[in-house]
């Protein structure tokens, strides 16, 4: 597992996790296929001077879409990435079953790890008939032991592969057996030397049963819907409109959130109803996390020079606003329109930075941001803003984007549409 201090850089929208999705990445874009497809939520105010707001967004719908590549729990392989033998085996096993008296390593190797193939769109389950080892194990007094017991940096080193470490093996062997399809060699010579080993405490006996039919050993090829290959249900969106497609590609690519206003028919209800969306061939998680007018108004004005930025509820009753902090957008960039997401953009300072528990700063620039999400409980009409001074920027349109949580107080908890979150977009321009 890879795990992230509790503290890391703010640009890299810490908030979002820590609010279970509701909030997207500050300094992300959001861009409309259809120009039109835009909806202002404040008039524009403007210091001719210097600093104007040419554009405030939010947007009706929202969706996140987690790029998973072409296989979204390892489990797929595309044959054309296979080696040449792979590619052999696997073509014979497609086209009627592949035979061998005698499975070398690297085959029973593959096919334990390839319980899944993809060939032009299609896929394939893998099955074999090759010996597997049955693993079970309890835990014994060390005097009841008939054979050598094991130190546990032993038995760490036989259960480590390359980067794979098994650890757990005997912990789930004590609770129900563990069947492998192919035992490496540091490993078998761990069970063919030890008879236990010494585990956290204790003194835990082992057993392994292999289950052999002989040969000929077989390996077979059967056509599986991908949600099968995949472990979840998915929406082939290959097939969908053009729109469609689109916006698919579009919030696929998108840092975190993405927003949008006209959702052609059948696309929400598609990701809704899918675990995953598969366009292109690549996988997509898909979460639809706004559906419907947003209660949360997001507006922009610039005042004494300073860009003045305030999020109001608009329903007839009181919204929790979630944010990372400070409250109520967190930590604010800006970037040039059209630049690149990759880009952390520049600061937009507000003096909350330094006063918050939450955020590390040195001087006027924002070193650290915990993982944390701040909660704004507004009634209903009810604003809260903040004052930002934009740096010394090059003369040009910028754009603030970034996501809120907005959760409906009241009883109603089995309405799923209580939480939403709240996109927006914010462009000015300097000079």
């Amino acid at each position: 597992m890879n795990r992230r201090p509790f503290l890391h850089a703010a640009f890299a929208g810490a908030a979002a996790a820590a609010t279970g999705g509701y909030l997207g990445v500050l300094g992300g874009s959001e861009e409309d296929p259809d120009e039109s497809n835009r909806r202002a939520t404040s008039p524009a105010a403007s210091d001719p001077e210097a600093l104007s707001v040419r554009r405030v967004e939010t947007f009706d719908h929202v969706v996140r879409l987690n790029a998973l590549g072409d296989d979204p729990r390892g489990g797929i392989s595309s044959v054309s990435a296979l080696s040449d033998r792979e590619r052999e085996v696997v073509a014979a096993a497609l086209s009627g079953g592949y035979e061998t008296d005698d499975p070398p390593e690297w085959l029973a190797e593959f096919a334990s790890g390839t319980p899944f193939v993809e060939r032009s769109g299609t896929y394939y389950r893998l099955d074999d008939t090759f010996p597997t080892y049955r693993v079970t194990a309890e835990a014994v007094p060390a005097g009841e032991v008939e054979g050598d017991v094991a130190t546990y940096d032993e038995y760490e080193r036989a259960v480590t592969r390359e980067e794979y470490v098994m650890s757990g093996l005997l912990r789930v062997a004590r609770r129900e057996a563990v069947e492998l399809g192919y035992v490496w060699p540091s490993l078998r010579g761990f069970f063919e030397n030890y008879a236990a080993a010494r585990y956290h405490g204790e003194v835990v006996a082992f057993s392994v049963a292999v289950e052999d039919a002989g040969p000929p050993f077989r390996l077979s090829a059967s056509e599986v819907p991908v949600s099968e290959a995949a472990g979840g249900p998915v929406w082939r969106a290959d097939a969908a409109s053009a729109a469609v497609r689109e916006i698919v590609r579009r919030a696929g690519q998108a840092r975190g959130a993405y927003g949008f206003n006209r959702a052609p028919p059948g696309l929400l209800d598609a990701l809704r109803e899918h675990r995953y969306v598969l366009l292109g061939g690549t996988f997509y998680t898909s979460y639809v996390e706004s559906r419907g007018s947003p209660r949360i108004s997001v507006s922009a004005e610039v005042r004494d020079g300073l860009l003045r930025l305030a999020a109001r509820n608009r329903g007839d009753s009181a919204v929790r606003l979630s944010s990372g902090a400070p409250r109520p957008f967190g930590v604010v960039r800006c970037r040039p329109k059209g630049g690149s997401d990759g880009d952390s953009g520049s600061l937009l300072w507000t003096d909350a930075y330094a006063e918050s528990d939450h955020v590390r700063t040195e001087g006027r620039a924002v070193e650290l941001a915990s993982d944390v999400a701040v909660v704004s409980t507004l009634a209903p009409a009810e604003e809260v803003a903040e004052t930002y001074a934009v740096p010394d920027l090059p003369a040009g349109e910028y754009v603030v984007a970034g996501s809120l949580g907005g959760t409906e107080t009241g009883d109603d908890s089995a309405n799923d549409d209580r939480d939403s979150t709240v996109r927006y977009r914010v462009a000015f321009s300097v000079g």
